[in-house]
């Protein structure tokens, strides 16, 4: 073949015609992408069930633990409900004993009374004179807390001298486990003096309300009286904690 100086030359290749090798490829090509998708399907479904499982386990334990602290509080509640009917039960029966203890106390002192009148009668020498602490009486207000107190001092046989001194009145009781005594002043409204004046021929009274400090329980009502002068006269003598209800 002639040749044409100064033109540029293409070289040929002959290559061989496979038409099945081409549709060959493009199978495995579609199938590895099948196999890939189906792989990550599986690969992402067992890994939820997986995941599922835990979070079936978990719910499962919790439910459980549910149920235990629902048992519980039914127990603690019914505890709490028989704590506290055991306390409105002993504050019933507290409150009758209380009740009784007054009546007895009242009788007590009229028979004292009594005794002492028919004493002065028989015994007319009898030297038991001056200064006496008569009673005292506690009775309930509206309020738990507030209470009315009724102390009588009086003069024993001879009337015609007239009594002075002073008294001291203290609250004895117990507050978070301690033994504690609070003077009269300290709690009542309307009494702001320690040593409480006396000036009476025949009696005097002291008298007013106090209120009852928080976690405090009264047991006893103490009192000390002091007369002055030429029959001075020094007497003392504890109430129990008696409250009168209305």
């Amino acid at each position: 073949m002639a040749v044409v100086k100064g033109s540029k030359q293409i070289k040929m290749v002959v290559v061989p015609h496979k038409p099945m090798r081409n549709i060959m490829l493009m199978l495995g090509a579609l199938f590895m992408a099948a196999f890939l998708t189906s792989a990550g399907i599986y690969y992402g479904y067992n890994l939820g069930t997986n995941e599922n499982i835990d979070i079936r386990i978990e719910r499962d334990q919790l439910s459980i633990e549910v149920v235990s602290l629902q048992a519980q509080l039914e127990i603690s509640q019914q505890d709490l409900v028989n704590v506290e009917q055991a306390i409105l039960v002993d504050r019933q029966a507290l409150v009758e004993v209380q009740e009784m203890m007054v009546g007895l106390r009242e009788t007590n002192a009229q028979l004292e009374e009594d005794v002492l009148f028919y004493r002065q009668i028989m015994s007319p020498e009898n030297d038991e004179t001056g200064l006496s602490i008569g009673q005292l009486d506690l009775s309930a207000t509206e309020e738990e807390n507030r209470i009315r107190y009724h102390i009588e001092l009086k003069q024993l046989a001879n009337n015609e001298n007239l009594i002075s001194g002073y008294a001291n009145v203290n609250i004895l009781g117990a507050q978070n486990g301690n033994e504690i005594s609070f003077p009269l002043r300290s709690l009542a409204q309307d009494e702001s003096q320690l040593d409480i004046r006396l000036q009476f021929r025949y009696f005097q009274n002291i008298e007013g309300e106090l209120i009852i400090p928080e976690n405090f329980i009264p047991e006893a009502v103490q009192i000390l009286a002091v007369s002055q002068g030429d029959n001075a006269k020094t007497v003392q003598k504890n109430f129990a904690w008696l409250v009168e209800r209305q």
